[in-house]
C-alpha cells in the first residue's frame, strides 16, 4: 500500500492545487471500506467541465504526472476520462480521473467522506456509493469488491440510499440491480 500513499498524495496536491472537487473510488476505496485487495490504478471521478481538460494536463505535468498517450486530451474531451501516469524510480502507476456526468455521480462526489489513508487525507465516495458503483460495474472483481464492502459494512450501509439510485438505475436502463443488490444483502447477513 505505500507505493500507492506517493503516489495518491502527487494526485490530491494536484486537484487541490486546482481547487477540483473530487471522490476516490474504485480499488483505493476498497481498501478504506472493504477487505485490502492488490489494485494497478487510481479511480478519481470530479466535477470538472470537459472544455478545459488541456488547461488539467498543463497542471498534471507541472506535478511531474503525464497523459497516458499523446491524444488524452483528446479522449478525454470526447469520453470523460482523463488517463493519466505518475513515474517514479523505474514505476509506472496509472490515474484514470472521471469527468462527472450525471447525477449520482455529481451526488457521490458531494456525499464523499475525508479519509486517513496511512499518512494523506482525501476524499472518499461513501461506501453506500461505492455498493452502487460496484453493483453497476460489469468485471468479475467488481462482485467480489461488492461483497467484501457489504461484509465489511454489515449493519452501517443507508440501504434505502443505495436501494432509491437502484430502483432509478433500473427503471431507466431496464435493468435488475435492485433485485440483484436484495439477494446480496441477504446473502451478506447469513
Amino acid at each position: 500500500m505505500n507505493f500507492t500513499v506517493s503516489k495518491l498524495k502527487k494526485i490530491i496536491r494536484l486537484l487541490s492545487s486546482e481547487k477540483i472537487e473530487y471522490a476516490i473510488l474504485g480499488g483505493i476505496a476498497v481498501l478504506v471500506y472493504g477487505e485490502p485487495r492488490f489494485t494497478a490504478d487510481i479511480d478519481i471521478n470530479i466535477i470538472f467541465d470537459r472544455k478545459r481538460v488541456g488547461e488539467l494536463v498543463r497542471a498534471a505535468k507541472k506535478h511531474n504526472i503525464f497523459p497516458v498517450a499523446r491524444d488524452s486530451k483528446k479522449i478525454a474531451e470526447k469520453t470523460g476520462v482523463l488517463c493519466l501516469k505518475l513515474k517514479e524510480k523505474r514505476e509506472s502507476f496509472f490515474v484514470d480521473i472521471i469527468i462527472a456526468e450525471n447525477m449520482l455521480e455529481f451526488s457521490a462526489i458531494k456525499r464523499s467522506r475525508l479519509k486517513k489513508i496511512d499518512s494523506i487525507k482525501a476524499r472518499f465516495v461513501s461506501p453506500e456509493d461505492l455498493v452502487i458503483h460496484k453493483i453497476t460495474g460489469a468485471r468479475a472483481h467488481d462482485f467480489d469488491d461488492l461483497q467484501s464492502v457489504l461484509r465489511r459494512q454489515k449493519g452501517k450501509l443507508d440501504l434505502r440510499y443505495i436501494t432509491k439510485w437502484l430502483k432509478k438505475i433500473d427503471v431507466a436502463n431496464g435493468t435488475s440491480l435492485r433485485k440483484e443488490f436484495k439477494q446480496l444483502i441477504a446473502e451478506a447477513r447469513k
